[in-house]
């Protein structure tokens, strides 16, 4: 089979816009078992033509007072240092809707400002404690070098195929993943609750909806979007339109407590201090999928499952495959007590099923390129941030 062709990748909103994604196929070079011999499949990409810069896209901290205070007079000590207003959340008020714990989300933060941020409000208020992080949402973004709709839905298309988020995203429904276009539509799950095992029902996700996997406010969640508007208040439905220039592929990733606690991010200073190309192994990380080289002398009935496993690909992308291979291995399992039975009654031995390849990476390759400038990315963050 020959795996190198051209996907089609389609909008939702814009019906008629259409782009293509290109695939090589080549044969493998490692020497591991669970790829050795197959076929590698890369997309046809320049990663040359566009910037990669990552940054801080909002921080969620939770302050402790001495003193009692409504969440206005919180938002006149920060607005003039961080230069612009910033959400305050009262938590637990009491009547007169006076609080001494409060929620602050500050949108695209700088390190010094957080941290003359915590300086005022103890001087004000006489902090309990250091400044607590909540959640935090960090994002790498890829830029055409000359604006270029095309490159942006192309590598739109090439983030969501290749994301690898190494943790289990299919058990809980709510994590699956899915994509969104639009506030007053549901989401669309990109693979059938009942159809993990084929792909027949697969619904790819459109180049100018938000690709989604983790449930929405979960431990971490990730998305895909072309960013084309700034500054969005979905309460006030108001945004501020980018530029052409400004027009870029995005990935978001939003961290939560108990995943920035696993990383050893507790109070304000702690993010300080982080080295946030850490992030990219476990939250940035792409990969590429290898397939059977000789499929054409395998049984039919082993040659029409590799040929859907491509499909399920172009469709659905790594996550995809991981959701079918997990599918797979549970039919197996859930079959072999019958086999089992109907077996011995021809005198004969039920196979050990295989554990190759059913590792965290399975049948992957690391996508060293794409993982490369997202890498060095989030190193620039720290960088920048004075980690």
């Amino acid at each position: 089979m020959n795996y190198s062709t051209k996907v089609v990748l389609r909008g939702i909103k814009d019906p008629k816009r259409q782009v293509l994604l290109e695939y090589r196929a080549a044969p493998t070079t490692g020497t591991q078992r669970r790829v050795a011999g197959k076929t590698v499949v890369h997309p046809v990409i320049d990663l040359g033509d566009y910037t990669c810069r990552a940054v801080i896209d909002w921080v969620e901290i939770d302050f402790w007072f001495e003193h009692p205070t409504q969440f206005r007079f919180v938002q006149d000590v920060l607005s003039p240092i961080i230069g612009r207003q910033p959400h305050v959340e009262p938590l637990d008020p009491r009547p007169g809707k006076v609080s001494t714990e409060f929620r602050v989300k500050v949108q695209e933060p700088q390190m010094d400002h957080l941290t003359s941020c915590e300086e005022a409000l103890d001087k004000k208020f006489v902090l309990q404690m250091h400044g607590v992080i909540r959640s935090i949402e960090i994002s790498v973004d890829f830029k055409p070098k000359r604006p270029s709709s095309e490159k942006i839905g192309r590598m739109v298309g090439v983030l969501a195929r290749h994301l690898f988020p190494n943790r289990d995203f299919m058990t809980d429904r709510l994590d699956r993943p899915r994509f969104l276009w639009s506030r007053e539509e549901k989401p669309i799950f990109i693979m059938g609750a009942n159809n993990l095992l084929s792909s027949h029902a697969d619904r790819p996700a459109p180049i100018d909806a938000t690709f989604w996997v983790g449930r929405r406010n979960g431990q971490v969640s990730w998305r895909v979007m072309e960013k084309l508007i700034d500054n969005q208040n979905t309460g006030a439905g108001t945004w501020d339109e980018l530029p052409v220039s400004e027009h870029r592929a995005r990935i978001e990733v939003t961290l939560d407590r108990q995943e920035l606690i696993d990383l050893g991010v507790d109070f304000l200073h702690d993010l300080r201090r982080f080295n946030f190309a850490r992030l990219q192994g476990k939250y940035f990380q792409f990969m590429v999928p290898t397939f059977e080289n000789q499929v054409a002398d395998k049984h039919p009935a082993h040659r029409a499952l590799e040929v859907d496993r491509w499909k399920r690909f172009v469709n659905a992308g790594i996550v995809g495959v991981i959701a079918m291979e997990g599918a797979r291995q549970s039919f197996r399992q859930a079959a072999r007590p019958a086999l089992r039975k109907f077996l011995r009654t021809r005198r004969q031995k039920i196979r050990s099923l295989t554990r190759l390849g059913t590792g965290a990476s399975g049948s992957f390759l690391a996508y060293e390129a794409l993982n490369g400038r997202a890498a060095m990315a989030l190193e620039k963050l720290g960088y920048r941030e004075g980690g």
